[in-house]
């Protein structure tokens, strides 16, 4: 499993640090100011997700340091960037202000690849910070994971129509599945419920290339009319292998 950057020395920086969203990417300010490559500074790579649907626009601070040039809404993400190593303090603050949302310590392991997601409705705001884990992709597979950020919504497994088994086990909210191989193509991606097997969501031509690593994030509120705070299924890019 690839793990970290020592691991990733023979895959292409770029794909990591070029992979997105299907939708508005925010690119991150340098948490090191004089990084100039994984020798130069003992560092870790964070992606970071807001997926609280009812909380403003969001600054972020790893201890003193902004980590963001532009407010972070809800359903966006700032790409992989570099942080120091340690016990770091994450602020997540209103856009513009100095009151903080949400204050809470990770520590960040030298080489490791973390993926953070802020979750629940803003009451409860929470974040975890999840280490990403892939094989190295080729060209005939996509690997795809799911992560649970929905608060009113049970545990779920994600199924894909055209594949007999369910690629993921149980998911409860505010976890993450393992990444799963499976063959490139266009698929029908389902989410459906543990206890009653009821689908919840559906996502049709689903297209699912090559050479690449991807997380389904389920969002957004099952008992809200509101559109844009619904529950929702969205595909993110986490990992590109140009080689």
């Amino acid at each position: 499993m690839i793990k970290g950057l020592n691991s990733l020395k023979n895959i292409s920086f770029r794909g990591l640090l070029t992979a997105g969203i299907l939708g508005s990417t925010l690119m991150m300010s340098s948490c090191l100011d004089d990084f100039d490559g994984p020798d130069a500074t003992p560092a870790a790579y964070i992606t970071i997700y807001q997926g609280s649907p009812d909380a403003p626009a969001m600054d972020i601070y790893a201890n003193a340091n902004k980590v963001n040039n532009y407010p972070l809404n809800y359903s966006e993400l700032l790409a992989y960037s570099p942080f120091y190593i340690g016990d770091r303090t994450f602020k997540f603050s209103s856009f513009n202000s100095t009151t903080s949302l949400l204050e809470k310590d990770f520590t960040l392991e030298q080489d490791v690849i973390y993926s953070m997601y802020v979750m629940d409705e803003v009451e409860n705001l929470d974040a975890i910070l999840v280490e990403d884990e892939w094989k190295e992709p080729v060209a005939d597979s996509a690997q795809v994971r799911l992560v649970h950020l929905s608060p009113d919504t049970e545990e779920v497994y994600l199924e894909i129509e055209e594949i007999e088994e369910a690629i993921t086990p149980s998911v409860a909210f505010g976890s993450p599945s393992g990444f799963q191989e499976i063959i490139a193509d266009i698929y029908t991606v389902h989410i459906k419920s543990v206890e009653t097997g009821e689908t919840l969501l559906t996502a049709e031509d689903i297209d699912l290339k090559g050479n690449r690593v991807y997380t389904f994030v389920m969002r957004g509120l099952g008992t809200t009319l509101e559109s844009n705070k619904k529950r929702d299924l969205q595909l993110i890019t986490n990992y590109i292998n140009y080689n």
